[in-house]
């Protein structure tokens, strides 16, 4: 009786062991989808668009400027992009005045600016130049060969090989120009806008000086090609 009950009870035991095997086998393997790792990797420069730069212009400016470093007067060219940063270039110089107690300086700087609403009527831009300060050298001589029309000083004594000649252009002390300013702006029209703007230079270098440096004002006028996009218009 017992050795009966037994058995039954092994059978009963091996025929759930064997169901519960063939389910196992027969239901489909079901894998959790990690939702991080099914999603694209993120990369520093994965978020920027494939065409960052929309639109471009090219623009001319015509400045003058004046206040605590003299009166000075340039010019300046500069790509926009975006019709908000411009990159450029300027020049600015004062030629001599034999009054003036100040040394004339020149300006060469590389300029950027941001300006954040540019298509506003008035708008503010925020420019930075930075570049070389020069001073004009000191001629050595002034006296004049009546019969070569020219300046004595320009001829080199070969006899004790001093070279004396009249000293040109901005060669004197130099130093690094660091320029920041406010700067407002008027769209006159689609190609013309007039500026004006506040500034100061600092002048960093062994031969900085006092005189170069200072707070300034500054007005000019941008001609050039504003806001043009990339591209042809499709018909």
């Amino acid at each position: 009786m017992h050795n009966s009950i037994r058995l039954t009870a092994l059978c009963l035991g091996l025929f759930a062991v064997n169901a519960q095997a063939q389910e196992a086998t027969s239901s489909p393997i079901v894998i959790k989808n990690d939702s991080s790792s099914s999603s694209k990797a993120k990369t520093l420069f994965g978020g920027l668009k494939k065409n960052p730069v929309q639109t471009f212009g090219l623009s001319i400016s015509p400045i003058v400027q004046f206040g605590q470093i003299g009166t000075q007067a340039g010019i300046a060219a500069a790509l926009h992009l975006n019709n908000s940063w411009e990159i450029g270039a300027s020049v600015l110089r004062k030629l001599r005045d034999e009054n003036a107690s100040k040394s004339p300086q020149s300006f060469h700087a590389f300029t950027v600016a941001y300006t954040p609403k540019a298509n506003s009527l008035f708008h503010v831009s925020f420019p930075l130049a930075i570049g070389v300060i020069s001073t004009r050298g000191d001629r050595l001589d002034a006296d004049f060969d009546t019969d070569n029309i020219r300046p004595q000083s320009m001829k080199r004594r070969h006899d004790d090989h001093d070279d004396d000649r009249f000293e040109f252009g901005f060669r004197g002390n130099k130093a690094i120009g660091i320029q920041p300013g406010i700067q407002v702006e008027l769209n006159v029209l689609k190609n013309v806008r007039l500026f004006t703007a506040a500034n100061y230079r600092f002048a960093v270098g062994e031969h900085s000086t006092k005189d170069m440096q200072g707070f300034s004002g500054q007005v000019g006028i941008k001609l050039g090609i504003f806001d043009h996009k990339f591209g042809f218009k499709k018909k």
